[in-house]
């Protein structure tokens, strides 16, 4: 039996970001086909501009609602749409950057001491059920367990809260069960 070799030619770097596109997306999505923009942004952007929520209120702004950037103020989205990630992914990563720079450093100043991000935190031990985000351990509501968690005041537990509910939906897609 004979073998032909075939001649592949050299891809474009177009092409090449294509490919790498696609593998990012399958590596990056859970079983149920929800999107990890979290990890996303630590494989694709993470390197020149640290972690996500130090970006978004380092480096933008939100001004009517409308999240501006200091170099980009007119389309961020077009330009993230051009910058390393595609048009596909530039509205849901704003969308992020917009609530991590309209939301105080909560998490960070009370939460990372233990449980390092937010992002690694909810992908490991929080999930949605019948609407309401709780552990995966104790199954108990996340609300009802920072009353008496993390030295939170009363006004502190819903904005972590509603954060956390938010990132699981960026990371794991926080599907109800």
């Amino acid at each position: 039996m004979t073998t032909k070799s075939i001649r592949l030619r050299p891809l474009r770097a177009a092409a090449w970001k294509s490919v790498a596109a696609v593998g990012i997306v399958v590596s990056l999505a859970s079983p149920a086909g929800a999107f990890d923009l979290h990890q996303f942004w630590d494989q694709r952007c993470k390197n020149c501009h640290g972690h996500s929520a130090e970006f978004a209120r380092e480096h933008l702004s939100v001004v009517d609602g409308q999240l501006k950037g200091k170099h980009h103020r007119d389309d961020l989205k077009l330009f993230l749409s051009q910058h390393e990630m595609g048009p596909e992914f530039a509205e849901p990563i704003a969308a992020m950057l917009l609530a991590q720079a309209s939301t105080p450093p909560l998490f960070q100043s009370k939460c990372a001491g233990c449980h390092k991000t937010a992002a690694e935190f909810a992908r490991s031990s929080l999930e949605m059920k019948d609407g309401q985000l709780t552990g995966k351990a104790s199954g108990k509501p996340v609300a009802q367990y920072l009353a008496h968690h993390g030295k939170l005041t009363p006004d502190e537990v819903p904005v972590i809260t509603g954060m956390l509910a938010r990132v699981l939906g960026e990371t794991v897609g926080g599907a109800a069960k």
